[in-house]
């Protein structure tokens, strides 16, 4: 699949644009540059809450736009956000760097495709080895497309914090 890098710097300039958005619509900073979000739910039900941090633009590729920690039934959920969508049924390799240590994973393609995520497992290093880390390194590759890049983390426990705090109560 061709890659349009100048489509995908106006996508990653747009969703930069949504986030800030929503960052200012935040009632209080989130320590890193983390930004909360809420999604109303179209059907009425529980809104969609995320945090949100965008990829360094300047030590990343284009299609690498961020990482996601999201609210779902068992908890909270890792999402790798990209801006090229991957096929449904792809299981792109995503390793990610911090430390001094490699963890792979195989993302799942979330629909429409420009989410990756991972293992359940993934959510623990949060508060664990990634605690302390100031940006993590992400590559991810399929046979389709490779790319890679540097995301901050600064805060990212703090972020999980708010988010389990801010998830709807079912």
């Amino acid at each position: 699949m061709p890659h349009n890098r100048a489509l995908a710097g106006i996508l990653l300039l747009g969703l930069n644009l949504f986030v800030a958005a929503a960052f200012a619509a935040s009632p209080e900073p989130i320590p890193g540059g983390w930004r909360l979000m809420r999604t109303p739910n179209p059907l009425g039900g529980p809104d969609a809450v995320s945090m949100t941090h965008t990829a360094d633009l300047i030590h990343s590729d284009p299609d690498l736009a961020g990482l996601m920690l999201r609210c779902a039934q068992s908890g909270a959920e890792l999402l790798i956000v990209v801006i090229t969508p991957f096929p449904p049924a792809a299981h792109p390799d995503v390793t990610i760097s911090g430390g001094g240590n490699d963890w792979h994973f195989a993302g799942q393609v979330v629909p429409p495709g420009a989410e990756l995520l991972l293992p359940p497992e993934s959510i623990t290093l949060v508060s664990t080895a990634w605690r302390s880390a100031h940006e993590l390194t992400v590559k991810v590759s399929s046979p389709d497309q490779s790319f890679g890049g540097v995301i901050p983390v600064d805060g990212m426990a703090t972020a999980l914090a708010t988010l389990m705090a801010s998830c709807p109560v079912n």
